[in-house]
């Protein structure tokens, strides 16, 4: 897509105009791939039906369905179950535990995972938590599973309807490059098999699927999403979303992001993203991990 707008064509106007409105609703900055998902959808409109569309697009709020439906064809992300396994090992290892002894007292853990896309982050984090509570000695296992008497409660969020739907499915399926390409030892029994059905296909065990809700949420939205607790979240995860953001997004984000992590909480951004100078967090490095302390609120 060539620059210069004076000299853009009637076509590569209009997608200009489409790929601005993407970045002021949704914070997703312009690249290559973008353009090119983007020009595949403007190919098989007429110019005068496509002028109408990209009007009506851009007179829309960023909830409507047409618009909704754009950013679903230009965004839906591959992701996949235990995504950067350093970074499980670090939640399992170091963070959960510290979170399940300052929380003991009230039993309860709330969860965000924030552009969740299509499940996979949010059901990897509450995986990983009923087996940190279980390596505290405060979940049993079980021939159903593992039964805790902590109140758990994991949010997933994401921008598209389409993600969302398929999230809360919880069936996935595929082999090679799939969603369980990288599956860590150990884990194999949280996914069961559909049968001869479906012999590709497995569902995430009940005991996790108890604890994860989803629900549709814009980061670039000043408003936490449906089922904040009041006070915030006692861990906030957000991995492999603001590589697509550009700067104002990303802090914008990041804004909210912080908000939502209650004191004593943490919040776990993607390996290439960095909350900058803020006191009310402390960085804690760990092997190719990183995350962030909210600090205790100030008697």
């Amino acid at each position: 897509m060539s620059g210069g707008g004076a000299h853009l064509n009637p076509l590569d106007a209009l997608a200009r105009r489409l790929l601005d409105d993407v970045r002021r609703k949704a914070g997703i900055r312009h690249d290559r791939p973008l353009e090119r998902k983007l020009a595949r959808i403007l190919a098989a409109m007429p110019l005068r039906v496509l002028e109408e569309w990209v009007a009506q697009i851009e007179r829309a709020p960023a909830d409507s369905p047409d618009w909704l439906s754009l950013i679903e064809n230009l965004t839906i992300h591959e992701t996949y179950f235990f995504r950067d396994l350093p970074h499980h090992a670090h939640l399992r290892g170091h963070l959960l535990p510290r979170l399940i002894a300052t929380r003991r007292a009230a039993r309860t853990l709330r969860l965000w995972s924030a552009g969740c896309a299509t499940g996979e982050e949010a059901y990897s984090l509450a995986i990983v938590t009923l087996e940190a509570l279980a390596d505290a000695g405060e979940a049993r296992r079980t021939g159903h599973g593992l039964e805790t008497d902590w109140d758990v409660q994991v949010l997933g969020t994401d921008l598209s309807r389409i993600a969302v739907r398929q999230a809360a499915n919880a069936c996935y399926g595929g082999e090679g490059l799939g969603p369980f390409r990288e599956m860590p030892d150990g884990y194999d029994g949280w996914f069961i098999r559909l049968g001869s059905e479906a012999p590709l296909y497995r569902r995430v065990r009940a005991d996790a699927r108890r604890i994860v809700r989803f629900a549709r949420h814009n980061l670039m939205d000043k408003n936490f999403p449906d089922g904040t607790p009041e006070g915030g979240f006692d861990l906030v995860s957000c991995r492999n979303v603001m590589i697509y953001f550009d700067d104002d997004s990303r802090d914008s984000a990041l804004a909210l992001l912080t908000a939502a992590v209650a004191p004593g909480g943490w919040l776990v951004l993607g390996t290439t993203d960095r909350l900058g100078d803020d006191d009310r967090f402390e960085r804690h490095r760990g092997d190719r991990a990183l995350a962030y302390l909210r600090r205790e609120a100030a008697p």
